[in-house]
């Protein structure tokens, strides 16, 4: 009797072309589904990087105007905003609603009657000029957005309406509403309605 030495080679019968072609097709799909979810959490993550930038950026501009900007240097510096003016007034108004608040701090009662912090929408930007110990900043500063991101930022709304019924303004209502670009006409939006009054 014969015997077969079975060989793991003489059982082979390799791979044909069809089994090939099926391979890589399968291999390409898998590719490209990796590819577009990458793709999607990409762009997802850019358009929620935005968004987060959008609002931390509205907020430090309403905390900004709510506290104070800093104005002066070094033991000299001072904050002028909402909650530690002697007065408030309404600029740029129609009846209670105006689009800039022009902050008068506690020393402009003294020497420098002048000091002053003014917030206002110009250009596109919540901007600030300001006058501390009689000078005047040379340029105003961007409060909101900043310089750099004027072209992915708009600011759709900025108004002041006064609240309480005295003639002088010690409540005011902010309305802030933003958007930021985050892809060929796609934006990400944030609305803020806050009340900030003068101790």
């Amino acid at each position: 009797m014969k015997k077969h030495k079975s060989s793991i080679l003489a059982r082979q019968n390799g791979v044909t072309l069809i089994e090939l072609i099926v391979v890589m097709a399968i291999s390409v799909l898998l590719l490209l589904i990796s590819g577009l979810g990458i793709g999607t959490f990409f762009r997802t993550y850019k358009e929620l990087t935005a968004w987060t930038k959008l609002q931390q950026d509205a907020l430090n501009c309403l905390n900004l105007i709510k506290n104070g900007v800093p104005v002066g240097s070094g033991i000299d510096t001072e904050y002028i905003g909402v909650i530690n003016a002697m007065t408030l007034e309404l600029t740029n108004t129609t009846t209670n609603v105006s689009t800039g608040l022009k902050v008068i701090p506690p020393s402009a009662s003294d020497i420098y009657k002048s000091d002053n912090a003014h917030f206002y929408l110009y250009n596109g930007a919540v901007r600030c000029t300001y006058v501390h110990h009689g000078v005047q900043v040379a340029s105003p500063i961007y409060i909101f957005p900043k310089e750099e991101d004027l072209d992915d930022i708009i600011i759709d709304k900025f108004l002041f309406t006064k609240v309480n019924p005295e003639p002088n303004v010690y409540v005011v209502q902010v309305e802030l509403n933003a958007r930021i670009k985050t892809g060929a006409d796609r934006y990400e939006m944030v609305k803020f309605k806050t009340k900030m009054a003068k101790k």
